[in-house]
C-alpha cells in the first residue's frame, strides 16, 4: 500500500489509532487543559509546609501525582494528535500548549525535592510508622533522598541552573554544524552519475553489494570530520569539561559516578561491560574472518564492508496481515496472554500503520497511565518493518504491563530498562525467522542479519563506551586531548576489537569526531546492557520455558517500583556479573558455527 501521498482523511479508520480511548474529542482536551492549570495553586500553597505532618507530605503527593497523570493524558493526546498530521495548525498549537504546562506544573512543584531533602531521617521513620498510607511511596521518596549527599545550598543550585544552557553548548554547537553547516563532496553514483553525499546516501550505500559505492561513500562522508578534526576535539574536550565540572561540584568521585547514579547504577556494571567483553573479542574476529571469506576481501575487511550484506536474497514484501502473524508466532516463547495483548493491540486501535501526508517519520511506542499504550508506524512491507513493529510492540506490551499492574507512582521505568522488553522481542522473532526459512539461501541471510546485530549494536556500543571512558579519564587526570590523540586512542579500540582481519583506514580514526551520542555523558553503555539483557532474557526463555517466561511476565510487571538492575534480577539477569555477556557471545559462536556449516 504506497499511502505516502494520501491525505489522513483517505487512510481507512481500521489502520488508525483510536486517540478518544485518551480524550472523546478535542472540547474535552480542553475541558481538562482548564482543570490541570487550575490545579497549580493548590500545589504552590503546600510550600513552607510540606513536611509539617505526615498527612502533609501524603496529601501534597497524591495532589501532585493526580496532576502529573492528567497532564500525561494533555501531553499523549496531543502529541500524537500532532505527529498523525503536522500540517494541522491546531494540533500544533495544542502541542506548544503542553509544553508551557508542563513549565506551569514544574513551577509549582518545584520546592518539592528541595523542601524533602531538608526531612531528617528520624522526622522520616516517624512518618512512616504513624501514616501507613505513605508506604505505597517508601522507594519513590527513597529515589529522591539518595541523593541528600549531593544536594548543594539553595545559592550553589541556582548557579548550577543558570549555567545550565552553558554548560550544553559544545553539544548545540556539534549538532548546529553536523545538520546545518557541513558540506560534503561529491561522488559518482552506481550509475557513475555526479551526486553529493549525504547521510542518506551513505546509509544506502555502505548495505550496497557495490565495493567501490561502500568507499567513496564512506570516504565523502569523513571528509568535512576530518578537515574540520581540531574544531571538533576542542568541542568534544569542551563537553567532557562540563562534565568534570557537574560531577565535582556535586562530590562525585569521577563523572561515571555521576552519570551512572541519576539511575542507581553501579559503575562496577559499567567497568564489567567494558572487562568482559575484551575478554570475548574472538566472535567478533570470528565473524570479520568470515566475511572477508565470503565477500572475497583480499585486502582485509574495511569498516565500510561491515555493512554490506553477505548473501544477495530477493526482496520479499511482507503484507499487513503476515506481519503481524509474524509477531504473534515470534513472540510464542513469552506465552499465551502475551500473544493475545498483541492480537488485542492489533483489533482495539492501538496502531497507526501506514504513512499519510503531513505524518510524521519513523515509528515510536507511547503510552500514558490509565490507558492503552500505542504505536506509530510507517508500515512499508519490509522485513525491517516487520522487526520495526514487533520492537515497539515490546515496547508497548513492557507499558501495558507496567501500568496494569503498578500504581501511577511505578507506571513507568528506567531509561536504562527501556529497550530490554522491544529487543527481547526482536531476538525471538529473529530466532523465529532462522528456524523458519523457506530455504538454505533465505536461513544463511538471516543469520547474517542477526550476526549483524551482534557487531553493529553490542560490540560497536561497548566500543564507543570504552572511549567514552578512557577521554573523559584523561581530562580528569589532567591532560589534553589533541584531534590526533583522540585519533590514536579510537583508533587502537578500533583495530582491537576488530581484529587481523580488519584494515584501519584514516577515516576510521576520525570516527568518534561524528557520534553525537559521545556529547550524552555516559549513554551510550545503555545500548550494549539493553542488548545483553534482552538476548540473554530470549536465551533463557527459549531454553528453560515455562520458568523463565513467567520470570520475564513479572519484569514487565514491575515498572519503577524497583531499582532498574534490581528489576532486571527478577527476570533471572545479574548486569552486576559477567555472565551476561559471557551468555550473548556465546550464542554469537553458536550462530557463527551454523553459518559456517552451511558455507
Amino acid at each position: 500500500m504506497n499511502s505516502a501521498n494520501l491525505s489522513r482523511n483517505e487512510i481507512d479508520n481500521r489502520f488508525k489509532w483510536k486517540l478518544e480511548d485518551i480524550f472523546p474529542d478535542d472540547g474535552a482536551w480542553e475541558s481538562a487543559y482548564t482543570d490541570l492549570k487550575n490545579t497549580f495553586p493548590q500545589l504552590s500553597e503546600f510550600q513552607g509546609r510540606l513536611t509539617e505532618s505526615a498527612e502533609s507530605l501524603l496529601d501534597f503527593i497524591k495532589k501532585m501525582q493526580r496532576s502529573e497523570e492528567l497532564l500525561g493524558r494533555l501531553y499523549a493526546y496531543a502529541h500524537m494528535k500532532n505527529d498523525q498530521d503536522k500540517s494541522v495548525a491546531a494540533y500544533q498549537e495544542m502541542y506548544e500548549r503542553c509544553s508551557s504546562l508542563l513549565v506551569d506544573f514544574n513551577q509549582s512543584v518545584s520546592f518539592f525535592e528541595p523542601e524533602l531533602l531538608l526531612l531528617s531521617e528520624d522526622k522520616l521513620k516517624t512518618f512512616f510508622s504513624t501514616e501507613p498510607k505513605l508506604e505505597q511511596y517508601r522507594h519513590f521518596l527513597d529515589n529522591i533522598l539518595r541523593s541528600r549527599e549531593h544536594l548543594l545550598s539553595a545559592k550553589e543550585e541556582r548557579l548550577l541552573a543558570l549555567a545550565g544552557e552553558v554548560v550544553q553548548a559544545p553539544a548545540e554547537v556539534f549538532g548546529v554544524w553536523d545538520s546545518a553547516d557541513i558540506i560534503f563532496p561529491e561522488m559518482e553514483d552506481e550509475n557513475g552519475k555526479p551526486i553529493t553525499i549525504s547521510n542518506g546516501l551513505y546509509g544506502k550505500y555502505q548495505q550496497s553489494a557495490d565495493r567501490r559505492l561502500r568507499r567513496d561513500s564512506y570516504k565523502g562522508l569523513y571528509k568535512p570530520f576530518i578537515e574540520h578534526r581540531n574544531m571538533l576535539a576542542a568541542n568534544y574536550s569542551a563537553i567532557i569539561k562540563n562534565h568534570i565540572f557537574q560531577s565535582r561540584a556535586r562530590h562525585y568521585d569521577s563523572t561515571l559516578e555521576a552519570a551512572l547514579d541519576s539511575n542507581n547504577i553501579p559503575v562496577s556494571v559499567y567497568h564489567n561491560l567494558i572487562k568482559s567483553t575484551n575478554e570475548n573479542l574472538q566472535p567478533l574476529h570470528r565473524y570479520n574472518k568470515l566475511r572477508k571469506r565470503v565477500l572475497n576481501l583480499e585486502d582485509g575487511v574495511h569498516d565500510y564492508d561491515l555493512r554490506a550484506p553477505l548473501f544477495s536474497t530477493a526482496n520479499k514484501e511482507y503484507f499487513w496481515e503476515e506481519a503481524k502473524q509474524l509477531c504473534v508466532e515470534g513472540a510464542a516463547p513469552l506465552g499465551e496472554d502475551y500473544q493475545n495483548l498483541l492480537r488485542k493491540s492489533y483489533s482495539e486501535g492501538w496502531i497507526d500503520v501506514y504513512e499519510n501526508r503531513g505524518k510524521r517519520t519513523g515509528a515510536y511506542s507511547s503510552g500514558t497511565y490509565g490507558v492503552h499504550p500505542y504505536v506509530l508506524m510507517n508500515y512499508n512491507r519490509t522485513l525491517g518493518d516487520v522487526f520495526t513493529l514487533t520492537h515497539e510492540l515490546g515496547h508497548a506490551l513492557h507499558t501495558w504491563y507496567t501500568i496494569n499492574n503498578q500504581p501511577f507512582v511505578y507506571g513507568d521505568y528506567p531509561i536504562f530498562l527501556a529497550e530490554v522488553a522491544s529487543t527481547t522481542n526482536e531476538a525471538l522473532l529473529q530466532q523465529y525467522m532462522i528456524d523458519h526459512a523457506a530455504d538454505k539461501t533465505e536461513k544463511m541471510s538471516y543469520l547474517n542479519a542477526y550476526l549483524d546485530k551482534f557487531s553493529q549494536t553490542f560490540y560497536r556500543q561497548v566500543l564507543f563506551a570504552e572511549f567514552e571512558l578512557q577521554t573523559h579519564t584523561l581530562i580528569e587526570k589532567g591532560e589534553a586531548l589533541s584531534a590526533d590523540k583522540l585519533d590514536e586512542l579510537f583508533g587502537q579500540l578500533y583495530q582491537t576489537y576488530h581484529g587481523p582481519a580488519f584494515v584501519l583506514d584514516r577515516e576510521t580514526k576520525a570516527l568518534w569526531s561524528r557520534v553525537p551520542h559521545f556529547y550524552y555523558n555516559y549513554y551510550v553503555f545503555q545500548y550494549s546492557t539493553s542488548f545483553t539483557a534482552s538476548f540473554a532474557l530470549a536465551a533463557r526463555i527459549l531454553k528453560e520455558g515455562k520458568a523463565a517466561q513467567e520470570n520475564y511476565i513479572q519484569f514487565l510487571k514491575s515498572g519503577n517500583s524497583r531499582y532498574a538492575i534490581d528489576t532486571l534480577k527478577i527476570a533471572g539477569i545479574d548486569m552486576t556479573t559477567e555472565e551476561p555477556v559471557q551468555t550473548v557471545l556465546d550464542y554469537m559462536n553458536k550462530l557463527l558455527d551454523e553459518l559456517e556449516e552451511m558455507l
